[in-house]
């Protein structure tokens, strides 16, 4: 018996989700990707740690995907083991003294020049920071929306900022993402791993790292089994209100996407390049006059130029096709690069490098 097989053995005591060369599109917004050699999908965080752990025994590669937004999978799909988180447990622990630690102060970068035509969050802040504390432990496959509407149900409040986001707990921390102004750093606690040495351990909010679109899990291998948050008892129908606004101005982005593809360039470097907007949106559809530009069934969006819509068929090569023209008119008329918001799953680092790696640095500096 070779190690797939072997893996494949391991995992049915698990549970029965596993799968052999499982098409991966289904599970991703782009609604693109190849087949996995084998698939899982850990229901709770005892199947994702056991899942994980059997993988490494077994010397086998894993990857581990939340709600499959901000990624695309290559065509060819990925080697080796693919875990679905679909871990549910959320635990309301009651309230809490904590006053969650200062921690380095990160830029919005939100700055939309059209505020009738982009989605626009000034009126919707608000402090909550008056407000009594309490604490929940999240699993970190839980749907982020359905978390979102679960807690404002029961009177606790702090995550209306991140309503119309698509993902899970363990990606919003992950990514740090960000919700007008607010970031998600902002109500982390800690966070409970299981680390590349094979070690359960709990990670403070000051060992994360976070910065923008950015955690400490970009530069290591562990993999985040539960997140402790620190919300509020706040105004439960003006969250609930929030929530509802927000998420409707965010229906303005484009269905079948993956989210917006580009992190908002520095004020310092739109200062400096006497631009109204630090938007990609704004800079690909005024400045470079993309938006509607198509490539197979991938195409920049009409409705936002930072996103990349795809239709039935579309291929990981067409989005790259795109993100090809972006970078090189972007780099010709502007001299800088975009850095992108997404993460390229099953390629070679060669296909990739270049997108992933680019920092809206000007060329002039």
């Amino acid at each position: 018996m070779n190690n797939l097989n072997k893996l494949k053995s391991e995992l049915e005591k698990i549970n029965s989700t596993v799968k052999l060369d499982e098409p991966l599109a289904k599970y991703t917004t782009w609604r693109i990707g190849g087949p996995a050699d084998i698939f899982f999908q850990a229901n709770t965080i005892n199947e994702l740690s056991s899942a994980v752990k059997t993988a490494n025994e077994l010397n086998i590669p894993y990857t581990i995907l939340g709600w499959g937004s901000n990624v695309l999978i290559s065509d060819k799909g990925i080697r080796g083991l693919v875990i679905k988180n679909a871990s549910k447990e959320i635990e309301i622990k009651g309230k809490s003294e904590t006053n969650l630690p200062s921690v380095k102060e990160i830029e919005a970068r939100l700055n939309v020049v059209d505020k009738d035509k982009y989605y626009n969050f000034d009126d919707l802040d608000y402090d909550e920071s008056n407000s009594p504390t309490i604490e929940v432990n999240v699993a970190s496959g839980v749907y982020l929306p359905y978390l979102i509407n679960i807690t404002i149900d029961k009177g606790i409040t702090g995550l209306q900022w991140f309503a119309g986001i698509p993902g899970t707990v363990g990606g919003a921390v992950y990514n740090n993402i960000h919700g007008g102004t607010r970031f998600f750093s902002e109500v982390v606690k800690s966070v409970y791993v299981l680390n590349e040495e094979g070690e359960f351990i709990t990670l403070s909010k000051n060992e994360l790292e976070f910065d923008y679109d950015y955690s400490i899990f970009h530069n290591n291998n562990d993999v985040i089994l539960s997140v402790n948050l620190i919300l509020r008892e706040g105004d439960k129908n003006r969250a609930r209100e929030t929530s509802i606004a927000w998420a409707t101005r965010k229906r303005l982005q484009p269905a079948n996407s993956a989210g917006c593809c580009f992190q908002n360039i520095e004020k310092t470097v739109q200062s400096e390049l006497k631009l109204e907007s630090n938007s990609w949106g704004y800079i690909i559809d005024k400045i470079l006059g993309l938006k509607g530009k198509q490539i197979g069934n991938a195409k920049i969006s009409e409705k936002h130029a930072a996103f990349i819509e795809t239709q039935p068929g579309a291929s990981s090569d067409d989005v790259l096709g795109l993100f090809e023209i972006i970078y090189e008119e972007s780099k010709k008329k502007l001299g800088i690069t975009p850095r992108t918001e997404i993460f390229f799953l099953g390629f070679e680092e060669s296909e990739v490098n270049k997108y992933s790696s680019t920092k809206h640095e000007s060329t002039n500096l």
